[in-house]
């Protein structure tokens, strides 16, 4: 009986610990760093260290889609806030190795920009400028950005590996600041 009771403590001691390891939060390889909007633009500036797998994908060929999620909540009541608008834009870096230029393009405004550098490219994501002129967010009390790799537009031989592997979860979480006069 003794034996048993050893067996399953340990047993269960193993498996919180996995569970712990699973859970354990690592600093993000994407980062906000500070927000704002002004004048209908957003302006951001990031923190991005990708790993060598992602860079290696996108010196390929392969498009890294991020989807940039604004937010605008009202007062909190109980612990939850309303959200009075909301807004998400698509952006996708990509290199063209014939013509060795790398690529942003926000697919909602069809912008694109041109960058000879891959270091050019990644400093415009982390220097982010965005119009929001159709955001309405009267009455909010504080803003919320969120930038995530959406990892479904990858194509189909990396999108495993992208489940599997941390270095693919790239997210800012969310971060807030409060809206002017709030």
């Amino acid at each position: 009986m003794d034996f048993f009771m050893r067996f399953w403590t340990s047993l269960i001691s193993i498996f919180c610990s996995i569970a712990l390891i699973a859970c354990a939060h690592e600093p993000g390889a994407l980062v906000v760093r500070v927000a704002s909007i002004d004048m209908g633009m957003l302006n951001a500036h990031l923190e991005w260290h990708p790993d060598a797998s992602v860079l290696a994908a996108l010196d390929n060929g392969i498009a890294l889609d991020f989807i940039v999620s604004l937010r605008a909540q009202g007062a909190a009541f109980l612990g939850w806030r309303p959200t009075l608008a909301s807004q998400q834009r698509h952006l996708q870096l990509r290199y063209y190795p014939l013509s060795r230029q790398y690529q942003w393009r926000d697919l909602e405004a069809g912008e694109t920009r041109s960058y000879a550098a891959r270091a050019l490219l990644i400093a415009a994501l982390e220097d982010l400028r965005l119009p929001v002129l159709d955001f309405n967010a009267s009455g909010a009390h504080r803003f919320v950005l969120d930038i995530t790799l959406d990892r479904n537009a990858l194509p189909g031989a990396l999108r495993l590996p992208a489940l599997l592997r941390p270095a693919w979860r790239l997210s800012s979480g969310d971060y807030a600041w409060p809206a002017p006069g709030a």
